[in-house]
């Protein structure tokens, strides 16, 4: 059986058959049964050189396109392995023009697209931003299939590119991943059948293998961020603890000094006060101790580990109690604790007993209350909610940088971490509400991030 070049190369890209490439002279690809004379395979030889050439440096582009981990690095070798591929075809590549557009990452709502890579694309056009909703790119995005014009000049959405305005062919492809789509691969060309049956499959191959490649810089990435984080977390943690030390147990039994060497001066010259001094230096140890000990638990919570999440909770509520005569009301749904992951389970903890904490310090509720039910079906949501003074929520953000406490941030960035929503209201003289939405489920997961 023959095989085009057309063919051999989409089996080269699909399944990466480096025999293709690295077998000697190229003889695979102009192989024929019948033995030629040694003029003809010389010519034949010399004909297939600089198609082996392009294969190779093909290989090599794709190689480097599946092991990166960056994800600019993707793009780029996408739009040149493509660019070579349509080469070895036959066809022209002087006059190819070509895109990787994502959506872009900026918070416009709706969202719009950007020009993340191009190639021939002028200085203006790289910095253009569509919505993606008209045109060949809208039909791409809403079918979530490639789809091919021959009067890409006249397109609703890419008329604005001065590159295009020249070209009748266009091929657009989606960049996606089950039923989310993060942009398209776009490719444009003067010559009106430029892109026939042969290089359309090439092209789509190509995609699939960038998909893949984005896929893993995107995971990368992802982990990435959930190790900085972690690290930050702990950072963070560090510093909260040294700064509750210092404020509590620290000044305690620095009182505690003074009220010794206090009483030890009144043994010497009124001996009836040195009883009140000691009953003051026991309260104030007593006192101390509970702190200490409620900083242990909030540190590590041994009973969240073996009992779950309710009992730390109600354990948490009893401590504020008893350590601090601060009013905890917990209400907890089983059913979703037990449906919840023990990671998610900590961080719920984690930024419930934050919450709390900073209430207790700075709220003046009398009341606070800690609930985690079912939202929907795969949903846990944590609220806390207190009676206290309230604040403007606006101006505690928009100061943030300028002050020591970054409560609510961490909390924010706590959720994230269990692929969940902070959120929180508040009015002076209103009291405050905190709720955290964590998924249960992979696909709600992803439902919060489309959200988001």
């Amino acid at each position: 059986m023959d095989f085009t070049a057309s063919t051999t190369l989409i089996i080269l890209v699909s399944i990466g058959v480096v025999a293709l490439l690295l077998g000697g002279g190229g003889g695979y690809l102009i192989a024929s049964k019948k033995r030629k004379s040694p003029a003809k395979e010389k010519h034949a030889s010399q004909k297939a050189d600089p198609l082996n050439t392009k294969l190779r440096k093909l290989y090599k582009l794709l190689a480097d396109l599946t092991s990166t981990l960056s994800y600019e690095r993707v793009l780029d070798k996408s739009l040149d392995g493509s660019s070579i591929a349509l080469g070895i075809t036959g066809k022209e590549t002087e006059e190819l023009i070509s895109a990787v557009l994502f959506f872009a990452d900026d918070g416009s709502v709706p969202p719009v697209l950007r020009v993340a890579s191009g190639r021939r694309l002028t200085r203006p056009d790289m910095s253009k931003k569509i919505p993606g909703l008209k045109g060949i790119i809208g039909k791409t995005i809403e079918s979530g299939a490639p789809q091919l014009t021959t009067v890409i000049s006249q397109d609703p959405e890419l008329t604005q590119f001065w590159a295009f305005r020249t070209c009748k062919a266009g091929y657009c492809i989606p960049l996606r991943v089950n039923l989310e789509t993060f942009g398209v691969l776009l490719f444009a060309h003067p010559e009106e059948l430029y892109f026939a049956a042969e290089q359309r499959e090439i092209l789509n191959v190509i995609s699939r293998q960038a998909m893949i490649a984005l896929q893993n810089a995107r995971l990368f990435q992802e982990i990435k961020d959930e190790k900085d984080h972690i690290i930050k977390a702990e950072d963070e943690a560090r510093t909260k603890l040294a700064r509750d030390l210092h404020d509590g147990p620290t000044q305690a039994v620095a009182a505690i000094a003074m009220q010794a060497n206090l009483a030890g001066k009144l043994l010497k010259k009124n001996p009836a006060a040195v009883e009140n001094e000691l009953r003051l230096i026991e309260d104030t140890a007593r006192r101390t101790t509970k702190e200490i000990r409620h900083m242990l638990f909030t540190l590590r919570p041994l009973v969240l580990e073996s009992e779950g999440l309710a009992a730390a909770l109600n354990t948490m509520a009893e401590k504020m109690n008893e350590t601090y005569n601060q009013n905890v009301i917990v209400e907890t749904d089983e059913n979703v604790i037990y449906d919840l992951e023990m990671n998610s389970q900590t961080v719920i903890f984690t930024i419930a007993e934050e919450a709390v904490n900073n209430v207790r310090k700075h709220a003046k509720a009398k009341h606070i209350w800690v609930r985690v039910q079912r939202a929907r079906r795969d949903f846990a949501v944590l609220e806390i909610e207190d009676d206290g003074m309230g604040f403007d929520t606006k101006d505690v953000f928009d100061n943030y940088n300028q002050r020591g406490s970054l409560g609510m941030v961490n909390m924010k960035e706590r959720a994230t971490l269990a692929r969940g929503i902070f959120h929180i209201e508040s009015k002076p003289g209103k009291g405050t509400k905190i709720e955290v939405v964590i998924p249960l489920t992979d696909d709600a997961a992803d439902r919060i991030r489309k959200f988001q």
